[in-house]
């Protein structure tokens, strides 16, 4: 994979860029430390510093199979991230998204960028299908990704721990030829 790593991609409210640790602010940290946000993330098990996340910024700026882009809404700051693992030989990405700004849930922001990533994803990258998957509970995430093409593929039960009970996992993909 052979992304322009200054590359922007835009529709019209939403703006995806490419992530560099220059881009790791103290609010970006701050969305991953907070239990609100980060409650379906596995990231919720470690405290997160500006250092650690500049790090992790890099390793995926590093990683050729991996496009992390950070969103913004309205052309103006930095609201939340969205990233996909390329497999190449399978022609096959992973999504995930992470909305940080809580003011911004509940305006289409991620079904938009989850969208965008979808053609991206068939027109820059040639992959033939995207998956994703959600914690049952997580219905915000689940409409988003239902809401920009996604179907559910499956479910697997009691996959995941969440404040000490099982929970099962929504699976989902978008076949993209």
């Amino acid at each position: 994979m052979h992304l322009n790593k200054t590359a922007l991609w835009t529709s019209d409210s939403i703006e995806l860029f490419v992530l560099h640790p220059t881009d790791v602010s103290s609010n970006y940290v701050s969305w991953l430390n907070n239990p609100d946000v980060n409650c379906y993330l596995e990231s919720r098990f470690m405290t997160h510093t500006q250092d650690s996340t500049s790090k992790f910024v890099e390793s995926c700026l590093d990683d050729s199979a991996v496009l992390f882009l950070g969103i913004r809404y309205l052309g103006r700051k930095h609201v939340g991230n969205i990233k996909i693992n390329v497999n190449k030989h399978h022609q096959l990405g992973e999504v995930g998204i992470l909305l940080g700004e809580t003011n911004v849930w509940g305006k289409g922001i991620a079904s938009r960028a989850i969208s965008m990533i979808i053609d991206i994803s068939r027109t820059e990258l040639s992959l033939r299908k995207l998956s994703a998957g959600c914690y049952a509970s997580n219905f915000g995430s689940r409409k988003a990704f239902l809401k920009a093409g996604f179907y559910i593929e499956g479910q697997r039960k009691d996959h995941f721990l969440l404040n000490g009970k099982s929970e099962d996992i929504i699976l989902m993909a978008s076949f993209l030829r």
